[in-house]
């Protein structure tokens, strides 16, 4: 993280959406590390911290940072064609950064046939009712799979 980023106003966004990236193995690939690669180096830059989860369903990401940069950056990711149906969570202020040495952490899953921690988070599709997840819901989960990223695969 750079230095000269106050916690004054340190804000915390947490968003679910949906996974939109043509499925085959090599282009998620390439698409998340794009994603990766990107978002690490603008993130250093501007002293946003975080986490990012990708399962087959999905994506669900806890951003953190001064509020208009996490603002700015958010309207980015809002922007992008590779995930749909994205949900805000939660935006609020916080005293500490739950990930405060990572410019974006990643736990990522591409194989099928495993367990997708997102699918009982993500709305199901077709459904009249939307599914309540909670930013706290996606924090928990976020922390407890860097805890146990041995079980994923990391980039």
């Amino acid at each position: 993280m750079r230095k000269g980023h106050g916690q004054a106003s340190l804000y915390r966004l947490i968003y679910c959406s949906r996974n939109a990236i043509p499925p085959g193995a090599d282009t998620v690939r390439d698409a998340i590390g794009a994603i990766l690669s990107a978002s690490r180096a603008r993130n250093e830059a501007a002293g946003v911290t975080g986490a990012l989860l990708f399962t087959g369903s999905g994506f669900a990401q806890v951003l953190e940072g001064p509020r208009e940069i996490v603002e700015r950056t958010f309207d980015r990711i809002g922007a992008d064609p590779r995930h749909c149906d994205v949900s805000v969570l939660t935006f609020t202020p916080t005293e500490r950064r739950a990930f405060p040495d990572w410019p974006l952490g990643f736990c990522g899953q591409v194989l099928d046939g495993a367990a997708d921690p997102l699918a009982g988070l993500l709305p199901d599709q077709g459904a009249p009712v939307r599914r309540v997840t909670t930013g706290s819901d996606v924090l928990r989960l976020l922390e407890g799979l860097v805890r146990h990223e041995d079980q994923w695969t990391a980039a």
